[in-house]
């Protein structure tokens, strides 16, 4: 991929075992771009213990069993040959609300240079809560 500004969208995959709840805890990115076609799905397969102690009441087999099957759609989708049309049409089917422990976000587009990075800086931000410092807000200066 070259140098050059590519538009990209992207969804956060969720974990939200009690659906009545209505609280998730992120262990995923998807993100696609159009020009040059572009797919990559990253997440956490095993459960992590930030989502054990967030859902003490979780199995985690259960989780990573129910994982493997959601990971076995997002690798058939990712290795499709697409058009700049077909991979947004393909996202936008993935991405939409479904009734599944396994929920992606709202979608979102951002711009970047390089979208394999962008991938990684992603998963750090939103599943790993790695934040850069001049982006943390209300931190009183030394």
């Amino acid at each position: 991929m070259n140098n050059e500004p590519h538009v990209c969208n992207y969804a956060i995959l969720r974990y939200m075992p009690e659906r009545e709840r209505g609280e998730a805890a992120n262990i995923g990115v998807l993100v696609i771009c159009a020009q040059p076609c572009f797919w990559h799905f990253y997440a956490e397969t095993k459960m992590p213990e930030r989502i054990r102690a967030f859902f003490p009441n979780q199995d985690a087999g259960r989780y990573e069993a129910a994982f493997q099957g959601f990971l076995a759609e997002m690798n058939r989708r990712k290795g499709a040959a697409y058009t700049p049309t077909t991979i947004q049409i393909a996202f936008n089917e993935t991405v939409r609300m479904r009734e599944s422990v396994f929920r992606f976000g709202e979608p979102r587009t951002i711009m970047t240079n390089n979208p394999k990075e962008l991938v990684d800086e992603l998963f750090a931000r939103y599943v790993q809560m790695n934040i850069p410092e001049q982006e943390e807000v209300g931190l009183p200066s030394a």
